[in-house]
């Protein structure tokens, strides 16, 4: 007589959390591409504010995929030209801070570098950076300049690199010259910078401990794809954007001063925001 057979019904397997993962997001990556590029595109071409909200349709879409819940607090600034500043903890800053509102980040060569990578991020706005390349720097700043004043905000994160989560790293000051240009080229236009912090506070649905941030934070010698696994086979994660005050920037604020100021705007921002409960 053969034993009784009994079906057993247990939580999802490492491998198969992580597949319904990777399906959201390539369903959120198809789902824009074929339904909003084109339009999009053409708009770009033909200099139209049409589809100017696609990209951040695109990234609500992809947190969504990736289970990840945005909350802001305060507001960005809403006019003038804008420099918005936050520390950089993991891949997932780009589509929380893209879900939000229209703005255009720095980022590095190598996203461009693939035909996919590229559409994407032209849809989005992209302002390509060569790290290794000092002498880039008047360049990449002068694509900035033009950015914010076309009206786009552009996103820098001053730390150049990826932290732990639990730490902030000196900003650099090479990028701020940007929004100093913009406070030289046009005196009746305001310039401002707007400071933000990111805080990834809940796990799961938990207060997130020290221990854990590594689930999000990306950064040392990490590679992209165990690291997103690992991201992938946990719970949700909420991601709290603290939007500081906007530090106004004259012609007579060198770059070196406004990166000081907004390093100081974000570390303050840090610790109200570890300060929070719930």
């Amino acid at each position: 007589m053969s034993p009784a057979m009994t079906d057993k019904v247990g939580p999802p397997s490492f491998a198969v959390t992580t597949s319904i993962r990777l399906a959201g997001v390539v369903l959120a990556l198809a789902a824009f591409v074929v339904a909003f590029a084109p339009p999009r595109r053409l708009a770009q071409r033909l200099g139209w504010r049409f589809g100017e909200r696609t990209p951040v349709l695109f990234q609500r879409l992809l947190c969504a995929g990736l289970g990840v819940t945005v909350r802001r607090h305060g507001d960005f600034c809403a006019s003038g030209s804008r420099l918005i500043v936050a520390n950089h903890v993991s891949w997932l800053d780009i589509p929380v801070m893209g879900a939000l509102a229209p703005m255009s980040f720095l980022a590095k060569k190598e996203i461009g570098a693939n035909p996919a990578g590229r559409l994407l991020a032209s849809l989005q706005g992209i302002v390509y950076v060569d790290r290794g390349r000092r002498r880039c720097i008047p360049r990449v700043n002068a694509s900035m300049l033009e950015a914010m004043r076309a009206g786009s905000p552009v996103v820098l994160f001053a730390e150049a690199t990826t932290g732990d989560g639990n730490r902030l790293l000196r900003f650099r000051s090479s990028h701020f010259q940007a929004i100093r240009q913009a406070a030289i080229a046009d005196r009746e236009r305001p310039a401002f910078i707007q400071p933000v912090y990111l805080h990834y506070s809940r796990l799961g649905g938990l207060p997130m401990a020290r221990f854990e941030r590594p689930r999000i934070a990306w950064y040392g010698d990490m590679t992209f794809m165990p690291h997103f696994a690992r991201y992938a086979a946990g719970g949700g994660v909420t991601c709290d954007v603290h939007c500081g005050a906007p530090i106004r920037v004259g012609p007579d604020m060198d770059r070196k001063t406004a990166a000081r100021l907004t390093e100081a705007a974000v570390r303050r921002l840090a610790a109200e925001a570890r300060a929070r409960r719930g």
